[in-house]
This record gives C-alpha cells, structure tokens and sequence, in this order.
C-alpha cells in the first residue's frame, strides 16, 4: 500500500465518522416543530424527533409519534394546593380506563421522582400513567405554558383539544371531546 492510498483511506474514514456523526447529533435533537405565531400545544405529535418524559422507575418514554389511542396528557405541578384538578383528572382517568381507544398521562413538573410514587397514591393515580418531566424542556418544546394544562390527541397524533389551566373533567364535557377525537381531526393552523 502506497502513503497515498493509506492517506486516502484514513481521511476518507475520518469523513464517514465526522458525518456519522453530525446524523447522529442531528437525529438526537429533533423536536417536532411548534408554532410560536399560535397559542396552542404542539399541533401534531407524529413530526419526528424525541420529546421524553420519564416515569418513576427510571426509564423513559418518547412522545413522538402516532399514539395508536387517543392520548391525553395532563400536565400539573404537584406543589400546589390545588389537588381537586388531579382528585377530578384521576376519577377521570378511572372512567375510561376500561376503553382501549383512550390513555391518560399525568406529567408532573418535578426536580426528580422522589415523592410522585406516595403523591399519586393519595390521589389513586396509577403509577404506570405518571410521569414527570425534570426540567420543564419538555413541556416547552410541547408549548404548554400554565400549570395545570392538558392536551388531548386523536390517534394519529394530531391536536384535537387544550385546556389551558383547569379541565373540565366531569360530566360529558371531556368525554365528548374524547368521542370527537377517535375518528382523528383536522391539524389546528
């Protein structure tokens, strides 16, 4: 082998390494566009990329992608006082837990997991539904911007309806959004 072929070949790997990855960084830290002209969550989940939440055994879940199921995320703070809009969201989350079409996320805003595990059995959350997001990246990058605030998607991860701050959690009011959003929904814009 000549100096040259061997020069070709070391630059050439350097080259596959260096864009292997930029891909790979590139890959890492895509986040589904938001729209910052609208005030509105994120209006379709299923645009690429990670947005991770984590639960409170330690491992992870991506947000990213078509649900499958209508997906309600119940972003809260558990620091506050207010705990009727978790008793409400919970009750909820207890009355359509026997339909497979529908899954409820409670995300909390919190530093780490410590506490969530007692904080959800005083408020009979299932602790596979909860989830907290350490830093609040999340919750930016999905545009919520009160505390409590829930987005609703419909199975092709497209938006079909926000609360922001309270729910209505009781009666027909959320149901009936949920019925709404199965057969999927036009993009909001």
């Amino acid at each position: 082998m000549t100096a040259t072929t061997r020069n070709r070949l070391i630059i050439g790997t350097a080259l596959i390494l260096i864009g292997g990855f930029i891909a790979v960084q590139m890959y890492f830290s895509l986040t589904p566009p938001t729209h910052a002209d609208h005030d509105h969550g994120m209006a379709s989940l299923d645009a690429g990329g990670f947005l991770w939440i984590k639960s409170i055994d330690g491992s992870r879940r991506n947000l990213v992608g078509q649900p499958g199921v209508v997906l309600i995320l119940h972003w809260f703070d558990p620091t506050t006082t207010d705990g009727l809009e978790q008793q409400n969201a919970a009750q909820f989350a207890a009355t359509v837990s026997d339909d497979p079409m529908v899954e409820v996320v409670f995300i909390a805003r919190a530093a780490s997991a410590d506490g969530l595990a007692s904080w959800a059995e005083e408020h009979t959350i299932e602790s596979t539904q909860l989830y907290y997001d350490k830093d609040g990246r999340t919750a930016d990058l999905c545009g919520v911007r009160r505390w409590p605030e829930t987005l609703l998607y419909d199975p092709f991860g497209v938006l079909a309806y926000q609360a922001k701050g309270s729910a209505n959690w009781e009666g027909s009011a959320m149901l009936a959004q949920v019925e709404h959003a199965k057969g999927g929904v036009e993009e909001i814009h």
